[in-house]
């Protein structure tokens, strides 16, 4: 059913636009969550929720699995990594934050962490800042490098964020990501891999297969929009390890088809800079 639904809405972006599809698929999402989220802020006035239009451009607009699925995610984060970690105040980023669904939550684990975020939406930086607090958020753009120092943090998490960068870039935020991690520190990124493979047409399969990486970009108002959910990019296993091996090693890698319940089928790299 999942891979019908995927073909019939790539069908639709080809021949009645992809912004007309993003706006009805917003509308409809925000009507089928509406009562339950009400219902969701009564319970919990004292939670700070994103906007909306947040919501549906990072994660999806169901408040109570936004706050309770990016809880779980920072704890298992801290599990997956905490043998790895120094035991005095681990300095943590998290790259590709959006409105902080995961970050905001690390402190309810461990008091004694060093937080960052960074995003490339100023707009979600600015409202982070005012909302989120015990993190320092930073504006990044799409391209490399960062402002941040040489061999700088012990840990540094992705979560979907390779999916939505372009294929050409991808090598420079390895290199980006190897110059800010302390030596020995850890990189944990997802990436799109087999599990998603259902959602590609065959000549879609096919340049998967020959180069190891596919973008399907989608048109946002004429303009090719990386970084968000109008562009996802699939690439094999083989492919992100061989891009990685010259700075990482590889400690854990779960296969998203083998383990869909880590992050919703994609594929999770755990690594150690070398």
């Amino acid at each position: 059913m999942t891979a019908i639904k995927t073909r019939l809405k790539n069908v639709l972006e080809i021949t009645v636009g992809s912004v007309l599809i993003k706006q009805m698929h917003f509308k409809f999402e925000r009507t089928v969550h509406y009562f339950r989220n009400q219902q969701y802020k009564k319970k919990n006035p004292s939670f700070i929720i994103p906007h909306d239009r947040w919501l549906f451009e990072t994660f999806q607009l169901n408040y109570q699995q936004y706050f309770e699925d990016g809880k779980l995610a920072a704890k298992e984060i801290l599990n997956w990594t905490q043998d790895f970690l120094p035991k005095e105040m681990p300095t943590i980023l998290d790259w590709g934050c959006g409105t902080g669904r995961i970050v905001q939550h690390l402190h309810s684990f461990d008091h004694y962490l060093l937080l960052y975020g960074a995003d490339i939406n100023h707009e979600i930086i600015s409202w982070n800042h005012q909302n989120i607090k015990g993190v320092h958020f930073s504006l990044i753009s799409l391209i490399t490098p960062t402002d941040y120092p040489d061999n700088y943090f012990d840990l540094i998490y992705g979560i979907s964020v390779f999916t939505h960068t372009p294929s050409n870039q991808q090598k420079d935020w390895i290199n980006e990501m190897n110059r800010i991690i302390k030596p020995s520190g850890i990189l944990m990124v997802s990436t799109m891999g087999a599990y998603f493979n259902q959602q590609l047409f065959t000549q879609e399969l096919k340049q998967l297969a020959e180069h190891g990486i596919f973008e399907k970009e989608f048109k946002d108002k004429g303009i090719t929009a990386p970084g968000n959910r109008n562009y996802s990019v699939y690439e094999t296993a083989a492919f992100f390890e061989k891009m990685i091996t010259e700075h990482f090693n590889i400690i854990h890698f779960y296969e998203g088809s083998s383990y869909p319940e880590k992050f919703g089928g994609q594929d999770l790299w755990i690594l150690q800079k070398k």
